[in-house]
Formats: structure tokens, C-alpha cells, sequence
């Protein structure tokens, strides 16, 4: 029953992963967003004592749901209630496992449970939002190859901005659409700039919101700069998949050791089995 109960929670972190970056649910995903809902409605009802429970000793991440990309529309404000909400509902898996099971299984297994509840919202906002930065990173040489050529065009940074936006896709479109709308509105350019490198946590946005910061106050020519940082983008995310690509080549070796060989010696092993069966038994196999 415990290895169940776990298993369900593996599960629930597995859907949780999967999940994919924007600013909402993604479609198709009915699943992530009932669970969500779920633990907040768990949560609002939880007793105040378990809102007040302390997030997780997790390097902190400032506007965590928003570079998440507000899935199931979940803010800052939320996050208590979402983990008040899967402590409720994981501890009370965990609570079930100690008297189904009990002994030291059914005890380790309920401080599993707990303390996956626990740390359940903050790890599954930093997988969304680690999703969503990858995702911006991969479109961002792009937009700032666009944005480079349209200023040194002579159009202006807003209308640069514009173009970019409809030049790529996904949570990148969003936040370049965000900030052309906030800045229509009239907040101040390097207010929003700044913003934008800070809601979104892409390290290309945010040179790309220093540059036009400094470009907006200084006259620093804009076009050179996105260049070379585009060139940047492009040569940091290559070293990136290189590093991917070293880091899965062991993995692919245990796999290959502890999966693959054992399989492929398998019928060898039966058949020497046998073997000695018929020789001690006699018997005619």
C-alpha cells in the first residue's frame, strides 16, 4: 500500500514536470489544471496553521509563478495557499500509509509523502519555469537579430519590439508583447525594460533590457550591441547542448550496464540453467 501511495505521488510529480511553459494552462492538460485547483481549494480551507508554514530552504527565485508563466493563473499571493494545500493533501496520504501499513514503511513513507507536499509548488514552478527560459532562449538570437535590423533600419525601439514580437513564437511573443502593450500605456521605457529581464529570468532578456537602458539614456548605438549579444545567445546556447550532450553519455553507459547486457545474456543464462537442470534431475527438457 505504501509503494502505491508513492507511487501515486510520483506520478502527480511526473504530470507536474511534464507541464509545459506559458501563461496559462496549456491545452490539453486538463489533468495539471484540476490538480492545481485542487491543492488551492485545499489550501483556502486548510487551517491557518498550515498556511503558515515556511516555504522550502530552496535557493529563492523572485516572481517564481511568473516566470513559471502563471499556470492555472497562480500568483506570488497563491503560493502559501498552494502549499498549505499539498501538505493537506499529501500528508494526508502520508497519514493513510501510517495506519494501513504502519511500522517503519508505513513512517518513512508518510515523511515522504509529507515532505513531497512540502516542497511540491516550489519545485514544480522552477521546472515550469526552467522550461519556459529554454524556451525563450531558444527564439531569443532571433528577436534580437530583428529588433538589430529594424533599428539600424531607422525604425523606432517600440516598432523594433513590434517586429520582433510577431517574428517569433511562445512565451517569448508573450513577453515582448507584454512590454509593447505596458509601454502603449505609458510606463516608463526603462522601468519596463528592467521588468521584462526580471519577470521573464532569461539572461538573454535581460542584457537585451540593459542594452536598450542604455541605448535609451546614453545614445549607446543599439544595433552593434544586439548583434553581438544575439552572436552571444547563440554561442551560449550551443554550449549548453554540448554540456547535455556530456552529461547523457553516462547515463546512456548505466542503461547500457545494468539494462541492456543483463537482457542480452539473459537466454545464455537460461540455457546454461537448464542445462544443469537436465544433467542433475535427469530429466528430459
Amino acid at each position: 500500500m505504501s509503494l502505491a501511495l508513492l507511487g501515486a505521488a510520483a506520478a502527480l510529480a511526473a504530470l507536474a514536470s511534464r507541464s509545459r511553459p506559458g501563461w496559462h494552462v496549456p491545452r490539453g492538460q486538463p489533468g495539471l489544471d484540476r490538480l492545481t485547483r485542487l491543492l488551492l481549494a485545499a489550501g483556502k480551507r486548510a487551517a491557518p496553521v498550515l498556511r503558515l508554514v515556511p516555504a522550502p530552504p530552496l535557493a529563492e527565485v523572485t516572481r517564481l509563478p511568473e516566470r513559471a508563466g502563471r499556470p492555472a493563473g497562480v500568483t506570488d499571493a497563491d503560493l502559501p495557499a498552494l502549499r498549505a494545500g499539498a501538505l493537506a493533501v499529501f500528508g494526508a496520504f502520508g497519514a493513510l500509509a501510517l495506519v494501513l501499513v504502519g511500522g517503519a514503511v508505513g513512517l518513512v513513507a508518510a515523511f515522504a509523502l509529507i515532505g513531497f507536499g512540502w516542497l511540491y509548488p516550489e519545485l514544480w514552478l522552477r521546472s515550469l519555469a526552467a522550461r519556459r527560459v529554454e524556451r525563450i532562449e531558444r527564439r531569443a538570437p532571433l528577436a534580437l537579430d530583428v529588433v538589430a535590423a529594424s533599428v539600424a533600419a531607422g525604425v523606432g525601439v517600440d516598432q523594433a519590439l513590434a517586429g520582433a514580437a510577431t517574428a517569433v513564437d511562445g512565451p517569448l511573443r508573450d513577453e515582448l508583447g507584454r512590454t509593447q502593450a505596458n509601454l502603449a500605456l505609458g510606463r516608463l521605457r526603462a522601468e519596463e525594460f528592467r521588468d521584462l529581464g526580471d519577470r521573464s529570468g532569461s539572461p538573454t532578456l535581460v542584457r537585451l533590457a540593459a542594452a536598450l537602458i542604455a541605448s535609451d539614456r546614453l545614445g549607446v548605438p543599439l544595433a552593434d550591441s544586439l548583434r553581438a549579444e544575439a552572436t552571444r545567445a547563440r554561442r551560449d546556447r550551443a554550449l549548453a547542448v554540448q554540456e547535455r550532450a556530456a552529461k547523457a553519455g553516462p547515463r546512456i553507459l548505466l542503461v547500457v550496464v545494468f539494462v541492456l547486457v543483463p537482457a542480452s545474456m539473459l537466454p545464455l543464462v537460461a540455457a546454461v540453467a537448464l542445462g544443469a537442470l537436465k544433467a542433475v534431475s535427469g530429466l528430459d527438457l
